[in-house]
């Protein structure tokens, strides 16, 4: 009579680490492999040390796994981190820019923060083109004074409005976007950089 065979089956509680951990990092696609493991070899050893100590290792494996949720949605905070800290440092109005809008759907201050950046950068924008749009527009684009208005930029009616800065427009308007673009792009960094790291776990 022959003896049965038996398999020795990998514990629960190991095959479902193993199952979440190949989800992150599937999820985790975008980052460096540096980067990847570093995130995978923090949240292997957070799980290991959560279930070591309990007396049911799969009871404790399947509650630290659901307090960690979604895979994807855990990878969606650790690379929002990784960018909110690269742009921190950045002086790329484009970074800065997707940065903060990704920034905001997780909160208000990222809110705050990503309208800063419409409004300055639109802002620098649009003198910009004004900038450019005045040697090929003379007469209808400047600094104009009438009726009470100050409006800069381009005029349907220039000829019921004073020019207030001739010449000296191109100049005065190139600092001008030059401040708007740099003071928001300083803005954006010190509002990154006061934020409060967000919890992974």
């Amino acid at each position: 009579m022959t003896n049965p065979v038996s398999f020795s089956a990998e514990p629960l509680a190991d095959a479902q680490m193993e199952g979440y951990l190949s989800r992150l990092e599937s999820a985790l696609r975008g980052l460096s492999a540096e980067e990847k493991g570093d995130i995978l070899l923090e949240i292997r050893s957070h799980i290991a040390d959560s279930v070591a100590p309990a007396q049911d290792r799969d009871a404790a494996a399947a509650r630290v796994l659901r307090l960690l949720g979604d895979p994807k949605e855990l990878a969606q905070r650790y690379k929002a981190e990784r960018m909110l800290t690269r742009a921190s440092r950045s002086f790329s109005p484009l970074l800065l820019l997707r940065t903060t809008w990704g920034w905001a759907k997780l909160g208000m201050k990222g809110m705050v923060a990503f309208f800063v950046a419409l409004i300055g950068y639109g802002i620098a924008l649009a003198l910009t083109i004004t900038i450019v749009l005045k040697p090929i527009m003379p007469s209808r684009v400047g600094v104009w004074w009438g009726r009470g208005d100050l409006n800069v930029g381009m005029v349907d009616h220039p000829e019921r409005m004073h020019e207030l800065l001739g010449q000296w427009y191109v100049p005065v308007m190139v600092v001008v976007a030059f401040g708007f673009a740099v003071g928001t792009t300083q803005a954006l960094r010190w509002l990154i950089r006061q934020r409060t790291p967000k919890q992974m776990y």
